[in-house]
Order: structure tokens, then sequence, then C-alpha cells
């Protein structure tokens, strides 16, 4: 399988360095911006499917593509965001004032969640059963999976047999691209993070990288 990952784009959230994770925010000027963008560069692709976490700011990015590809996106709830409860819409800096040493156990600890979040543990295990899944009804396919920083954290972890605490050591930009090529007993990185899509840009991929 052919799988291509790709980050939303860019959200005020993003761009105010304050955490989103679950809150259905749409995508900023520069955002649009980047999906138009991205929708060029992907225009000549071939894809079987085109599959999208149903928040706002993931299906506004794939939208723009979709359209020029003539193609139905299909939504798949498990590609959300990491729920941070009570941290979404706070910057790191007001939560590590509100929460002291929080980030740092949420960062260290897989069983940990901020109140109304989610676990670690339990946002990987829906991501690896969304990958498994998309894996078995596409084994020769060619898929594109619209989704966000947190999700690919994780998923590069996974196929890379990663501490998922390793997470953090990943660049994800927005509208960045991933592709994989999967098969039965292996994972081959192609491209990781790859935002020339991009270039012309004022801001180009420098939107921060806060989930």
């Amino acid at each position: 399988m052919r799988l291509v990952v790709v980050r939303h784009g860019a959200t005020a959230n993003n761009l105010a360095a304050q955490f989103t994770g679950q809150s259905d925010v749409p995508l900023s000027a520069l955002g649009e911006q980047q999906a138009l963008a991205l929708a060029t560069s992907l225009a000549d692709e071939r894809f079987d499917v085109l599959i999208s976490s149903d928040l706002q700011r993931a299906r506004a990015t794939l939208a723009p593509l979709a359209e020029l590809l003539e193609q139905p996106v299909h939504l798949d709830i498990s590609l959300r965001e990491i729920g941070v409860g009570v941290w979404e819409g706070q910057s790191g800096a007001a939560v590590r004032a509100l929460y002291p040493g929080a980030i740092e156990r949420w960062e260290e600890s897989d069983s940990y969640a901020p109140e109304g979040g989610e676990t670690v543990a339990a946002f990987r295990e829906r991501i690896i059963e969304a990958f498994e899944r998309t894996r078995r009804e596409f084994p020769d396919g060619s898929v594109l999976w619209m989704t966000h920083g947190g999700v690919l954290g994780v998923l590069l972890c996974h196929l890379l047999g990663m501490d998922i605490r390793r997470r953090w050591q990943f660049r994800r930009d927005n509208t960045a691209v991933f592709e994989f090529d999967v098969g039965a007993d292996y994972c081959i990185i192609m491209r990781a993070n790859d935002t020339a899509h991009l270039r012309h840009l004022k801001i180009g991929a420098e939107a921060a990288q806060i989930l």
C-alpha cells in the first residue's frame, strides 16, 4: 500500500501556539492558501481513496484537492487529533502556569491525560487501529489521509518501532506531506515533512508545532 499522510493547514491556534486538540476550529487565511498550494502540488497524483479526519480544519484542507481530483472524501473520526480537554485554546505557557508539571508528565507518560482529555495510550491505539484497517481494505492501493500533527507523531513512532515519547522528534509542518510504502512485513518512508509546495508563501511552513 502507498499511504500519503498530510497534516491540515494552519489555524489561528497554530499561529498563536495554542493547544487545539479536538476543538473544531477553522483554517486561517494562511491555512486556506496552504490548502490550495497542496491541491496544486498533488493534482496529478492517483489515489484510490481520500480519507479525512472529520474536524473542519482537515476537511477544509482536503476539499480543494478532492475537487480537482473529482473524488469524494471519506470521513474517519479515528483520524482526529488527540483530545487535550481543559488545555484546548490555551498556550503552552498558560498551561504550565495553571497546571505546573502537567505538560512534562503528559509528554513522558502514556497513561496521563489532562482533565477531559485523552491518554496517549488510547490515542495510539485508535491510530494503529485506523492504520491496520486501511491496510486491510487497500493492501495494494494508493491512499491519502488528511489528519493532524499528533497523529503523524504517533504513526511515525509505530511504523519505526520507536518509543512513543520520541514523537516530539519529528517536525510536522502544516500541509506537510509524508509518504509510506507499506508491505505485509515492512514500511519504507518515501517522503517526510515535504513542504516544497509552500515555497511561494511568505510565511511558508513556519506555523507552530503545538497540537
